[in-house]
């Protein structure tokens, strides 16, 4: 072998142990960052939300590597009771299982239970199951099984954040109810113990930051319900502000932003600032029954005055002042809306009817049965009786019906 190849294979070689090494050094350099990082996050007591966190994040690059089937999907749930976001997917519930899809339209789970009344409530990647006045609560990922507890009351609610917070509301022995909150690693971090002065939760929604609670209550003054909204802050032990909203249920909370707060009630839709409790916006049903409400971004949609048998209804599209954007006429039957950034879409017989936000009828997908609920995800997707499929315009078939 001539001597200038040897020589070329040798210090190949050299170049290629060198490189080993230096990425060995790399790869150990690198773990001995991560163990400091997990050192000092233990000491600081962030080890259980930084890992789940981490375990959060490489679920998530594991689903988004399986290849999916796509839509229309069979889920087998035909009793559906509730369905919500879940990571760009979603979490079915029915009556006797709970499925999770990816949005690549892969069935990840199936999940059975022997609930009485069973619910669940989502935040991004998990979701609490749980049944009311049951006592098991379990938080589930897309893939296990990652906290159970058992409480020694009944559970009457739970809310989970987006960042993946829960709040439980359960009986007490001592007050009218209990209400707890837990962070992402199902650590206690907050308990309150509300009085009959202060009523019984019936609804919860965290603010932007996750600091605060938004919770509507109902208390008996003088053999009369009226209902109460109350802000707390994780950071405090008092109740900040209270509102009252006489002659009004509260049927859904959602915070605008960091401080504006909308509150759909049964007779109007109002917007209260949270740091001064001032009311700076409000719409009135103005005696028509409200059908359906949706939030999406800044925007609110109404369903209003339906009569499934006979009269038509009315759908009206609010800003976030609580200013008209658009009313229309919906022809009967309608059943709900749903809002998006981008439109509305109403529930109707075998149908859902597609409207922009100026209330202007876009197009019509019919559908084999009636539609039980449309989420608005990674796809905007609409659920029947065992299967669930994209909505979307079929400009084949599609004429004007609203």
């Amino acid at each position: 072998m001539p001597k200038n190849e040897t020589k070329t294979g040798n210090v190949t070689r050299l170049s290629e142990l060198r490189a080993r090494r230096r990425g060995k050094r790399i790869r150990n350099g690198i773990l001995v960052v991560v163990a400091a990082v997990f050192l000092m996050l233990y000491a600081m007591g962030a080890f259980g939300k930084s890992m789940a966190m981490l375990g959060d994040v490489l679920e998530s690059a594991r689903i988004s590597f399986q290849p999916g089937a796509g839509f229309p999907a069979r889920t087998g749930v035909s009793d559906l009771i509730q369905v919500e976001s879940l990571a760009g997917g979603f979490v079915e519930l029915g009556k006797k299982e709970a499925v999770v899809f990816s949005s690549a339209g892969n069935q990840l789970r199936t999940l059975t239970h022997t609930y009485a009344r069973p619910a669940i409530t989502a935040g991004n990647t998990r979701f609490a199951f749980y049944s009311r006045s049951g006592y098991e609560l379990k938080v589930e990922s897309r893939s296990r099984t990652l906290y159970e507890h058992t409480y020694q009351q009944p559970i009457f609610f739970a809310e989970m954040s987006k960042g993946g917070s829960l709040a439980v509301v359960t009986g007490s022995s001592r007050y009218l109810a209990e209400l707890i909150v837990y962070d992402i690693a199902f650590e206690e971090v907050y308990r309150w113990y509300p009085t009959e002065q202060e009523g019984m939760p019936t609804r919860i929604a965290f603010s932007v930051d996750g600091k605060r609670l938004a919770v509507s209550s109902l208390r008996s003054e003088e053999g009369s319900l009226s209902s109460q909204i109350h802000l707390l802050d994780l950071r405090k032990d008092e109740v900040q502000q209270t509102i009252q909203l006489d002659g009004s249920s509260v049927m859904q909370l959602h915070w605008l932003d960091t401080r504006k707060l909308l509150i759909v009630c049964d007779n109007k839709a109002v917007v209260y600032d949270m740091n001064t409790a001032e009311q700076v916006a409000v719409y009135s049903y103005q005696g028509k029954q409200l059908t359906s409400a949706s939030v999406s971004g800044r925007n609110l949609a109404l369903l209003l005055g339906a009569d499934l048998e006979k009269m038509p209804a009315q759908l009206v599209i609010l800003d976030a002042g609580m200013q008209i954007k658009a009313e229309q006429t919906i022809p009967s039957p309608s059943y709900g809306v749903v809002c998006t950034r981008s439109g509305a879409y109403v529930l109707r017989s075998r149908s859902v009817a597609a409207y922009d936000l100026q209330g202007v009828w876009q197009w019509e997908m019919e559908l084999e049965s009636q539609p039980l609920a449309v989420l608005d995800t990674q796809k905007l997707l609409v659920f029947e009786s065992g299967q669930v499929q994209q909505l979307e315009e079929n400009k084949e078939k599609d004429s004007f019906i609203g």
